[in-house]
């Protein structure tokens, strides 16, 4: 037996089972350490993400923000008053137009209601008045009643004040409304005459 015991194969058959009987033990004792069992899954259905919010906020941001609601309501206000003042413009412009047109109307009318004298016939008319004036009042009025009212003032234009008082109150104080009416249009035409020829 001390001869198997001291034998070098046996020693080393030995030497191995203790070898492999000490790894074998260690295995066991270090397994789940080693090789640790799967821990449970729980699986969880995966909804959509929400839609991600910046929660960030600071007091320079909310202060930035503040003058920019604030600039934009100044712009809007800007942008009514613009609006109201291009309405006004317009409504003004549309006066102007109106009032232009008026007074171009009344332009015209007040120049077809003056008398002007054409550079030749002022020595005729001159001439004329001086024969006219030699005439009896209702013989002056007779002849008028043929001229048109242009031609009339022209000649009244060159006689002198007393004649033309006269040859006046012949066409008044003869009871002819249309003569009476002729006389205050003669009068009113004799105011508005222009010596400065056309």
């Amino acid at each position: 037996m001390t001869r198997l015991l001291s034998a070098p194969w046996f020693l080393a058959v030995m030497a191995l089972l203790i070898m492999l009987g000490t790894q074998f033990a260690a295995f066991k004792i270090y397994w789940e350490e080693l090789f640790p069992a799967p821990e449970k899954v729980v699986l969880v259905k995966r909804e959509e993400p929400a839609p991600l919010h910046w929660g960030f906020s600071s007091e320079e941001i909310m202060q930035l923000k503040e003058e920019l609601e604030t600039r934009l309501i100044d712009v809007e206000a800007k942008e009514r008053e613009l609006q109201d003042y291009e309405a006004r413009l317009k409504v003004d412009k549309e006066e102007l137009e109106d009032i232009k047109s008026n007074v171009e109307a009344m332009r015209e009318s007040l120049f077809s209601s003056i008398v002007r004298l054409e550079e030749t016939e002022v020595k005729n008319l001159k001439t004329l008045a001086k024969t006219y004036a030699f005439l009896e009042p209702a013989a002056t009025v007779n002849i008028f009643k043929e001229l048109d009212d242009p031609t009339v003032v022209k000649i009244l234009y060159y006689m002198k004040q007393e004649t033309v008082g006269n040859v006046l109150q012949e066409m008044a104080v003869g009871g002819d409304p249309e003569l009476i009416q002729r006389a205050a249009r003669l009068s009113d035409l004799i105011r508005l005459f222009s010596e400065e020829t056309s």
